[in-house]
């Protein structure tokens, strides 16, 4: 081994790349800044809102005076004969009553706002909130009723923020059946309810969690043994599941006909469970659905869906539809509490 010079290399042409703490400390700036200095190609966007107010507005003329109908939209006796049967004063702001369909479904009422005629108005005007067996969404209904020629104008309007996508559809595009139902009753006096409905019930709920990872929340095996009281079976095609009705109500079987999964099913994309229930007593099948939509962001609607009632013997409809409808509540109600935050304990045990 010889020296540089004995190589034949000079001792000027000796390079150091040793870096000065200076320049390195610079290059570790700038790549700590590199983020805010040269961003990535495509910054990811993110939703913020995503929401809907949705009105219906329906009107009918009535040959009744005002005062009639005002007594028939507030009176519980009168309530009984043409929409649902009253527990509770709607007319009284800030009370709550039960409008009962005394199958199993109902609205929980409050109200929120009560006018009656003035010297500068001469209308009546009620204004309530109600939730769909006391979980669902909330929405605002609001009954105003005017003189007219005839004898009254009466127009109702129910506004809804975020609801389930066929909320006008199944609405019938409004209240146009309800109201016919009112001006019948004002002019005959007859009971005028709906008959029996082969669909129902419909239950839902609001999580606060968006569609899919709400979804694959609700249908893990150990939550589904939870919120629908499984105890066998798993949620598959073609899977049966074993569910408890309740206490004394017993046991129903769950047939799942088909699942469709996020993103599987056009044009939604949404995922959905199709399936049918039966019972030793029923000699027939009640066919079910349960899906997950949006309900503005970061938050969805979980609905379950029933029908095919005409099929069961008519002196089981009314009463198994009954304790159909109270599993269902139960059930989302479970769902719910599955995405309540936890309070922090109060403090230590007793025992500790």
């Amino acid at each position: 081994m010889g020296s540089m010079a004995e190589r034949g290399v000079s001792s000027a042409a000796a390079v150091d790349h040793r870096i000065p703490d200076e320049q390195r400390r610079s290059a570790f700036g700038d790549l700590e800044q590199a983020e805010r200095a040269v961003p990535r190609l495509h910054t990811p966007a993110y939703p913020v809102a995503r929401d809907r107010w949705e009105r219906l507005v329906t009107a009918i003329e009535v040959t009744s005076p005002p005062e009639s109908v005002w007594r028939a939209l507030t009176d519980p006796e009168a309530l009984a004969h043409w929409i649902a049967a009253c527990h509770g004063k709607l007319g009284e702001v800030e009370a709550e009553c039960v409008l009962d369909f005394e199958d199993g479904e109902f609205f929980l009422c409050r109200t929120k706002r009560v006018s009656t005629p003035t010297g500068n108005d001469p209308g009546y005007e009620l204004n309530y909130l109600w939730r769909w067996l006391g979980i669902g969404q909330a929405a605002s209904v609001t009954w105003r009723i005017d003189p007219s020629p005839v004898g009254a104008s009466v127009t109702v309007t129910e506004e809804c923020f975020n609801p389930p996508a066929d909320w006008q559809t199944w609405n019938g595009g409004g209240w146009p059946g309800i109201l016919e139902q009112l001006a019948d009753y004002l002019r005959t006096g007859l009971e005028w309810r709906w008959p029996w409905r082969r669909m129902g019930p419909y239950v839902q709920v609001e999580i606060p969690a968006p569609p899919f990872e709400a979804w694959d929340r609700l249908v893990n095996p150990s939550a589904v043994r939870f919120w629908l009281q499984r105890m066998y079976g798993t949620i598959e095609p073609g899977g049966e599941l074993t569910l408890m009705m309740g206490d004394a109500s017993g046991r129903v079987m769950m047939r799942v006909r088909e699942v469709v999964d996020p993103g599987q099913s056009f044009p939604s994309f949404l995922p959905s469970i199709d399936f049918s229930l039966t019972r030793p007593a029923w000699n027939a099948e009640i066919g079910g659905r349960l899906w997950v939509e949006p309900a503005g962001w970061g938050r969805s609607l979980f609905q379950v869906f029933h029908y095919n009632w005409e099929d069961l013997p008519g002196d089981l409809q009314l009463p198994e539809r009954r304790l159909l409808t109270s599993f269902w509540a139960g059930a989302m109600r479970r769902a719910a509490q599955m995405f309540a935050e936890q309070a922090p304990p109060s403090g230590p045990h007793g025992w500790s």
